[in-house]
């Protein structure tokens, strides 16, 4: 689909006219103070009490920047949309925005906007658009562009405050050094996200060889050399891949099996690169200069060395594993196991037969007893930002409540689905949901041989730029149904649940402390810890691949540590340990 094009922000897409809180252009910018002003003992008169609608008496204006992934006709077609619509007559709120480029494009249009002090009321973001910690600190504490929201979750939180009842840690986790809230983030706990990568493993090919799930490195290296020569997927060739992934997302199989022998989190994005840290002995440990280490880059070439991990594993695309991973003539899987986030990262869902093939493979033990799964905990999951209000908004209590609200489960179902009754609807009494709880949202699919008319209809009751949103676990959960084995229809249709239910094979091996990537950091810090993290990461990835491919020796092994330690090993780790323990 053709997607929209960038909104220049000197001539905005917006629904209606440019105007902020106040019915200006925007507010005076510049880094003031003026706006955002301390919430009052009784709070705006205007505004109701927390959880009373309207939010607030007399209608008002609200102008955010988002970031909208759709097409121009979708954005077109927004002045009729139903779920705006319920919104502004629920809230007595007229919202208006400002599109930013679904991409990086988009934080650096808003970051500009600061420095020209036209800005609208506050900024709904989503993954291409979030702030950073550091930048929240930059723009909040130091230039006050970014208002704290500390005394407006006092009055007005409600849907926040029920959120930190159950996620303490999360205060913690938003919380800036000098004690203020600048941003509501979007509070994702995605169950099946917590452990990226997963080894997507055959068990039909198990079956066919008459063998068992490997529970060790050695059964591992047992099992696969079955599958080399033994012919699980029974079509007279020798065409069978051990294991392979990519050096996209969470791919490398690498990182993967080293969690048999040291607590390697592999989950990796081009924005947000592995950090090769860890919590040891109540510390913060830099893991890829450590013996475990080593040893398990010894297992790791062994396997190499006998053809039992794909070369391609260190140079594909995650592109390239789709097509490889389902590249058999006639259907016939050709690859034991592949590691990605998705399962359909490397195969067509829809493709039932094969799909239903593969199942997360529980991490393997290694020799000395080490069985670690790569895992985000939901703190380490949390995104830096997804709300913030400018110092521009006049009127912060009412757009703060407004937020408030989005932060609902009916309203995160409906965020993410569309309006109830349209989008999802509630399941019959007593339904269960994938983790024994109580089914709360039976999403409503459109029929795959719906209408021009018909899509568009259902399109008009949900909009995907509204930000903040709670994805609390059990939220998530409430969307997934029970799944009564691996033999449920259930898993080869409903997708999220599939996820969620190979999730649960896998979530007994996750280690107890989860680091998160984004740490509060002052702006020289963080200048200083990225560039050492980029060229630290860069050192520890090539020369994993080279160790395991013989272009390296391990024989090397001392003075790859030394390269090490050249980059700056020491202070990586400090920076990182002083700001992760405040």
């Amino acid at each position: 689909m053709k997607k929209i094009l960038v909104a220049m922000l000197a001539a905005s897409m917006v629904l209606g006219a440019m105007t902020g809180c106040n019915d200006s252009e925007t507010g005076s910018g510049g880094g003031g103070t003026e706006g955002g002003s301390s919430v009052s003992a009784e709070g705006d008169s205007n505004v109701n009490p927390a959880g009373e609608f309207p939010i607030v008496k007399e209608p008002i204006t609200l102008h955010f920047f988002a970031e909208a992934d759709m097409t121009e006709e979708a954005l077109s077609d927004l002045e009729s949309n139903k779920l705006l619509a319920y919104i502004e007559e629920t809230s007595n709120i007229d919202l208006e925005f400002t599109f930013l480029s679904y991409s990086a494009e988009g934080k650096q249009q808003m970051i500009l906007s600061f420095a020209s002090g036209d800005y609208p009321d506050g900024a709904m973001m989503s993954w291409n658009t979030m702030l950073t910690k550091t930048e929240l600190m930059n723009y909040g504490a130091s230039e006050g562009i970014i208002i704290p929201l500390n005394e407006y979750i006092d009055t007005y939180g409600q849907e926040i405050k029920n959120i930190f009842e159950l996620r303490p840690e999360d205060v913690d986790a938003i919380t800036a050094p000098d004690g203020n809230i600048y941003s509501i983030p979007r509070f994702t706990e995605c169950g099946h996200c917590m452990a990226y990568p997963k080894m997507w493993f055959n068990y039909q090919w198990l079956e066919n060889l008459g063998l068992e799930e490997p529970q060790t490195t050695e059964e591992l290296y047992n099992v696969l050399k079955a599958f080399k020569t033994q012919d699980p997927n029974g079509n007279g060739k020798a065409d069978e891949v051990g294991l392979t992934g990519c050096i996209d997302f969470s791919g490398a199989v690498e990182y993967w099996l080293m969690n048999s022998f040291i607590d390697c989190k592999a989950v990796n994005q081009s924005s947000d690169p592995r950090m090769f840290l860890a919590w040891i002995d109540d510390q913060v440990q830099f893991i890829a200069n450590k013996d475990e280490y080593r040893e398990g880059l010894e297992w790791i070439k062994m396997m190499y060395d006998e053809g039992l991990i794909d070369p391609a594993n260190f140079t594909q695309t995650d592109d390239s594993l789709l097509q490889q991973v389902q590249s058999g003539e006639d259907g016939v899987a050709v690859v034991g196991g592949y590691t990605v986030d998705h399962l359909s990262m490397g195969l067509d869902f829809n493709n039932v037969e094969l799909a239903s093939q593969y199942h997360a493979l529980p991490p393997v033990e290694g020799p000395e007893g080490v069985r670690y799964q790569s895992y985000a905990s939901p703190a380490a999951q949390l995104p830096s930002s997804g709300f913030v209000l400018f110092d521009t908004c006049e009127n912060p209590e009412a757009a703060f409540r407004l937020a408030d609200w989005f932060l609902g489960e009916e309203m995160t179902y409906t965020l993410h689905y569309g309006m109830k009754g349209y989008g999802w609807e509630e399941p019959e009494a007593g339904a269960k949901n994938i983790a024994g709880g109580d089914f709360k949202c039976q999403i409503i699919n459109l029929p795959a041989d719906a209408t021009e008319e018909e899509e568009k209809e259902y399109n008009s009751y949900k909009v995907g730029f509204l930000t903040p949103t709670a994805d609390l676990k059990e939220r998530r959960d409430g969307w997934s149904p029970a799944v009564s084995g691996e033999d449920d229809p259930l898993l080869n249709t409903e997708y999220e649940a599939r996820l969620e239910w190979e999730t649960q094979r896998v979530e007994d091996y996750y280690p107890e402390v989860s680091l998160p990537n984004n740490v509060f950091m002052s702006e020289d810090d963080a200048a200083e810890f990225a560039e050492l993290r980029l060229n630290i990461n860069q050192c520890v990835v090539q020369n994993t691949s080279m160790f395991i491919t013989g272009a390296r020796s391990l024989d090397e092994w001392d003075a790859y540590c030394q390269e090490l330690e050249g980059y700056g090993l020491d202070r990586y780790v400090e920076l990182y340990s002083q700001a992760y323990n405040g």
